[in-house]
Formats: C-alpha cells, sequence, structure tokens
C-alpha cells in the first residue's frame, strides 16, 4: 500500500487510528481537522470511539441522535451532525451508547459498509471527513477503516509498537475487501519527552519497514491538553504555539500526499 494514492471521487476521508488508547489519536483527529478547517475546508469529525473523547475536545456534549442512532437506528448522518464553536469544523458525535454497536453492527447484513453508506448522505456537503476510530481492531475500528479512504496510524515510537503497526497496516488491507480504495496514508509519530537513542532507533525501524509513510510528528505538549479541556483545537486555542505550528504542517503534507 502506497503512503501516496489516487483520491476517491467525493470528499477527503481520513480515518485516524491506533493500536491501543493513549498515543495520541484523538489528539491526532481533533487537531488535523481544525487545521484544515483553518484552511478553509469543509470538515466534518465524525467521532467513532465510544468513549466521545473527540466530541468533548470539540466543545460539544452527548447530544441526540448520535453516531449509535446512525449506524443502529436508520438515523440519517445529516440529521445527527452538530456544529462546532470553530469555523468549517461540523461533528457527528459520539456518547457511550454506540458501544452496543460493538454487539449489535455484526448482527446486521452488511454491516462492515454500513458507516460508509450512512456518510455518503453528506459527500456533498464537506470537503474533508476525518474518523476518530475506537482503538484497537474490533469492530467498529474495522467500519471506520472502511468508511475511509486514507488513513492514519497514530503511534508513539518505540520497538513495541513496531509489532502492533504491523497488524494495523494487516487490518487495513483486510478492509479492501470492503472498500478496495483504502490505504495507508502514513504514520504519525506521538512524541513523549524528550529526544531519546531508543526514539531516534525505533524511528527509523519504522522508516525502514514503512519506507515514505512516517509524517510529521506531534510532540505531548501540555498545550494540547489544556486545548482539549478547552474545546477546541490548538489551532484555535493557541494559534502562535508550536504545537499549533506543527499540526499545520502536518496538514499541509496530508493535502500533498493526496493532492
Amino acid at each position: 500500500m502506497s503512503p501516496r494514492a489516487k483520491r476517491a471521487a467525493g470528499p477527503l476521508r481520513l480515518v485516524a487510528c491506533a493500536h491501543k488508547g493513549g498515543v495520541g489519536k484523538t489528539t491526532l483527529a481533533v487537531n488535523l481537522a481544525g487545521a484544515l478547517a483553518e484552511r478553509g475546508k469543509r470538515t466534518l469529525l465524525v467521532d467513532v470511539d465510544p468513549q466521545g473523547a473527540a466530541t468533548a475536545a470539540a466543545g460539544l456534549g452527548p447530544s441526540e441522535p448520535s453516531l449509535y442512532d446512525v449506524l443502529m437506528g436508520g438515523v440519517a448522518a445529516r440529521d445527527a451532525i452538530v456544529a462546532s464553536g470553530v469555523a468549517n469544523l461540523d461533528v457527528l458525535p459520539a456518547d457511550l451508547d454506540l458501544a452496543g454497536a460493538e454487539i449489535g453492527l455484526p448482527r446486521l447484513p452488511g454491516w462492515q459498509t454500513r458507516l460508509r453508506e450512512a456518510l455518503a448522505d453528506v459527500d456533498g456537503t464537506y470537503d474533508v471527513v476525518i474518523l476518530d476510530s475506537a482503538p484497537g481492531l474490533g469492530v467498529l475500528p474495522f467500519a471506520a477503516l472502511v468508511a475511509g479512504d486514507q488513513v492514519l496510524i497514530a503511534a508513539t515510537p518505540a520497538f513495541l509498537t513496531l509489532r502492533a503497526l504491523g497488524h494495523v497496516v494487516e487490518t487495513t488491507a483486510q478492509a479492501q475487501e470492503f472498500h478496495p480504495g483504502v490505504r495507508v496514508l502514513g504514520i504519525v509519530p506521538s512524541i513523549v519527552g524528550g529526544r531519546t537513542l531508543h526514539r531516534d532507533e525505533a524511528l527509523a525501524e519504522i522508516e525502514k519497514r514503512w519506507p515514505g509513510w512516517t509524517l510529521p510528528a506531534l510532540a505531548r505538549r501540555v498545550v494540547l491538553e489544556d486545548a482539549a479541556a478547552a474545546g477546541q483545537p490548538v489551532t484555535t486555542y493557541a494559534p502562535k504555539s508550536s504545537s499549533a505550528a506543527a499540526v499545520r504542517l502536518l496538514a499541509k503534507e496530508v493535502l500533498a500526499r493526496v493532492s
């Protein structure tokens, strides 16, 4: 799978995924959405995680209908979307009810493509759709992969991460059975702490195994946590911060890869 793939018709659909929680996946999804919205892209953030972290980080609380109702209740996606406080950024929210979809969704015929088909309802409304997948490789993450076109893998650069990265790449390949166009666009390192030899060696190994896949990193800064607590992307909360500059650089590179 190439990190540079042809765009599918319709909006750019990006999936932020990770093999486990706590590696910066939601931080990636929310702040990339904010940076793309800042560039004038009409952006929809779809929260596919029952924890609802992306919903909260975008300044919203639980609301009805939610993504659960779209997947399980036949509610149109457009009827569940909520405007955020950021220009050009809307949210399809999630709450704990979505956890029920892990059990209920596979009971429905064609469940693998159900999210993708639901989002087709808003194809003409947005330039970019970003899905914040639930962590892991279960039902909801698989449905998110099928619903996307380009996959961004959030990962901390460590040797224990490498095997898990391989599993995410393999699962993306499996999702091609239901959506042949889905591809890994790149790996976004989530940097914790200062520079270390272990981190540098792990980054080098990632580049060796998946040449050209490494995208600009996002360092885990306090300002990112503060922005999430304030319910804003960092580009809005602290527009002159180094974290805002980093996510703008990432947005620029993502758009370059899919242009």
